[in-house]
């Protein structure tokens, strides 16, 4: 929770926004993937009891961190990533299209039915806004799957606004939603932080846009950050931690 040696000073400008990101930051998206695979093992399982249904898993997130949607917008996201699961059937020696869709079904339950402000996240929340500070989430992704996962957990009844990178000109890391997100709350980018768990699209992105100052939230518990990433002004370990890094409240 320490300020990063070269990079932090005390905050000389009031902070008037803080922007988070989405994904292993305000929601522990690696959980309700766990949780989704689970799910999708079990129903496994019941169809193919035989199959290396731990091959099949790893198969599919090759795959679907390779190209998690299609890049054409051609083939709706919930039929490519079904199509995932399909290859890896096929991969196994099964052919089931059918049943590849089913799994996606059973990911997309699951995963939403996880997907929940991490514990304290509400409440340390309300306490910005109660500062007269806005805070807002700037997402990338698919705006279909975003956009249901910010549904999942409420965010419209708690943040100022929401931007979503796939709805914009520009995703993370470029300044331009930054820049937009600071222009909807009103604010400048000097009076804004970024907070999020990606060095490269949000630590770089508030960088590249001249935030005032920029928190990684070390969620994975990584000794350094890897040689050349972008250098965060502060680095905290949980989200709920952020108070005590910055003069919130």
């Amino acid at each position: 929770m320490e300020p990063n040696e070269d990079e932090a000073t005390e905050p000389e400008t009031c902070i008037k926004a803080v922007f988070f990101d989405l994904d292993d930051t305000l929601v522990l998206t690696h959980a309700a993937d766990r949780a989704a695979h689970m799910a999708v093992t079990e129903l496994l399982n019941q169809r193919h009891p035989f199959l290396d249904q731990q091959v099949i898993i790893d198969t599919f997130v090759k795959g679907f961190i390779t190209q998690p949607w299609d890049p054409n917008n051609q083939i709706d996201v919930t039929e490519w990533r079904a199509q995932i699961w399909c290859r890896a059937l096929e991969a196994q020696g099964v052919n089931d299209i059918q049943l590849a869709r089913e799994m996606q079904r059973c990911f997309d339950t699951t995963r939403m039915t996880s997907f929940q402000l991490s514990p304290g996240v509400e409440a340390m929340v309300k306490k910005i806004l109660l500062n007269r500070i806005k805070v807002g989430i700037i997402t990338n992704g698919h705006p279909k799957v975003q956009r249901a996962k910010l549904l999942a957990c409420r965010a419209d009844e708690l943040f100022n606004t929401i931007l979503v990178g796939g709805e914009e000109v520009h995703e993370k890391p470029h300044k331009s939603i930054f820049l937009k997100a600071c222009e909807l709350v009103g604010c400048t980018p000097e009076q804004s932080v970024m907070v999020g768990d990606n060095l490269k699209t949000d630590i770089q992105g508030g960088k590249n846009a001249g935030f005032l100052a920029t928190v990684w939230v070390n969620v994975h518990g990584l000794n350094d950050p890897p040689i050349g990433a972008a250098k965060p002004t502060y680095t905290i370990r949980n989200i709920c931690e952020l108070p005590e890094v910055l003069p919130l409240y």
